[in-house]
């Protein structure tokens, strides 16, 4: 194998792959590069045997072939390499990259021992990829971290006549997030895919149309020269929707930023402890209080337009926050019905994004 590209191009190419590099795998080839030159492409792959990536990067095509390199050594490598021409060639068990007087020589393993990503076949969807990213933004930061919860390590998404949902739980909150696309034929699908690829698809994926193909056990996401695929996480996800409350005692008319700065300075006193912060809502507005034993208490007012009886209960400022944080709207939406009944956080305009939070013991 040998070729001539860009510094950049290169970089960039090892870049879109890193993320599912596996340093720590007891599989040493997964923590490798595939470089695989073939008539006018030159690919770059990497897998953790969950998920894959292909990156297609341009460069001058000297001779073809196909070698893994060790993925850390050649990123680092790389990325100090001076801007301009890399020329890479294999020599035996070698490969040698060099720029005018600069050279180095990197071992290589087998690409005999690289796993495939495997081909899908199935159902066609296009989505803009601002609005995937946005999906996974508003989702990813709910996903269970619990291993005995395998079902809840992932985003659960489903395609149902032109709406697309994914969905997200830990049990103790619920982030749901839908939007309007337009399908060839009608289509009814879901699957829950695992926190990774949704986070490396959000991350590599430009702002234009990402084309998905849906298969039976993988899902694949690609745009013009970068492809991600990913298997589906096997099981039956919980009926979500039983536990989204649809009418409210109380519901108040929040100023994010507000909210947000004054659930911070809440924090800021619970977070030693874990300790949750008191909701008081009333007329006069959102009196928002913390008391930590041995270590002080904190009490704001935040204004706030009121529809229905006054409320007092207590939440996790975490949980909140998590939530103002992925919320592009000036104002919110906060309904409550009770101490041991699950609140609701949503912008206050358009209807595709919602988010139900667990309440603390007073």
């Amino acid at each position: 194998m040998k070729i001539k590209v860009e510094k950049e191009d290169l970089l960039n190419g090892l870049i879109s792959c890193q993320g599912v590099l596996s340093p720590r795998s007891t599989l040493p080839i997964l923590s490798y590069y595939l470089f695989n030159v073939k008539g006018d492409n030159i690919s770059i792959s990497a897998t953790d045997l969950e998920v894959g990536i292909e990156v297609k990067i341009p460069g001058q095509i000297v001779e073809e072939g196909v070698i893994t390199l060790p993925g850390k050594k050649v990123f680092d490598l790389v990325r100090e390499f001076p801007s301009g021409v890399i020329s890479i060639f294999s020599e035996g068990n070698f490969v040698t990259f060099k720029q005018e007087k600069i050279w180095a020589k990197i071992n290589y393993l087998s690409p005999d021992d690289f796993p495939n990503i495997p081909e899908v076949k199935g159902m066609e969807i296009k989505i803009n990829g601002s609005t995937l990213k946005r999906m996974v933004k508003r989702t990813s930061f709910a996903v269970s971290h619990e291993e005995t919860q395998y079902i809840l390590n992932g985003i659960y998404v489903t395609v149902f006549e032109n709406l697309i949902s994914m969905v997200s739980t830990d049990t103790r909150r619920l982030s749901c997030v839908t939007e309007e696309i337009t399908l060839p034929s009608s289509m009814e699908v879901e699957a829950i895919l695992p926190l990774k690829a949704c986070l490396e698809v959000s991350r590599i994926m430009k702002d234009e149309p990402v084309v998905i193909l849906w298969g039976e056990k993988q899902i694949k996401f690609s745009q013009p020269g970068v492809s991600l695929t990913t298997r589906i996480i096997e099981g039956e996800f919980p009926d979500y929707k039983v536990v989204i409350p649809r009418t409210f005692k109380t519901e108040a008319r929040i100023n994010k930023e507000e909210l947000k700065d004054a659930v911070k300075r809440a924090y800021i006193m619970t977070r030693e402890k874990s300790l949750s912060m008191k909701l008081k809502f009333q007329d006069s507005g959102l009196l928002i209080s913390t008391r930590v034993p041995d270590a002080g208490e904190s009490s704001e007012e935040v204004n706030v337009e009121l529809q229905g009886e006054s409320i007092e209960i207590s939440f996790d400022p975490v949980l909140i926050l998590d939530v103002l944080n992925v919320i592009d709207d000036d104002t919110v939406i906060f309904g409550v019905n009770g101490v041991e009944e699950p609140g609701l956080i949503k912008p206050a305009e358009g209807e595709g994004f919602l988010y139900v939070v667990m309440p603390m013991k007073i």
